[in-house]
């Protein structure tokens, strides 16, 4: 040990010690044309299985409200079958697949979007010497005749 360490006093009384904090879970909205709208797992555990649905104009918010009943029937995969719902949701301009992040206020489900990754506009580089190894093995054999 160095003589700095042996100043500093290694006493491990004098050490406050730390443990990471439970995970929080994080409820999630994914809304598609081929999938749907689907909660994810953790939410479906929280989530009323009778909901109303209500959409801001812009499409970014969404809000679900347990009801006793005529509501949307949340199916046990977290699945809500409408096709109309998703196509309201397109109508407002949101482009998909869209992801929301769902967060709970007093009785009522919120769901923010969250902005899709933007993909760089410049184009890879393509490499100066194109791979040759292997190329001919990956070829289509012709038939010989």
């Amino acid at each position: 040990m160095s003589d700095d360490f042996k100043d500093q006093g290694s006493d491990i009384q004098q050490l406050e010690w730390f443990l990471p904090g439970p995970p929080k879970p994080v409820f999630s909205i994914n809304v598609s044309n081929e999938k749907g709208f689907c909660l994810n797992s953790k939410l479906y555990e929280f989530i009323p299985k009778q909901l109303t649905v209500g959409i801001s104009s812009d499409g970014k918010i969404i809000g679900l409200l347990g009801i006793a009943e005529k509501g949307y029937q949340v199916l046990k995969n977290g699945k809500i079958k409408d096709h109309e719902l998703i196509r309201q949701i397109e109508k407002r301009g949101i482009s998909f697949p869209a992801n929301y992040i769902v967060e709970k206020k007093d009785d009522i489900w919120f769901a923010a979007l969250v902005p899709p990754k933007q993909v760089p506009l410049t184009p890879q580089k393509t490499p100066k010497k194109p791979r040759k190894n292997g190329l001919r093995n990956m070829l289509p054999k012709k038939d010989i005749q």
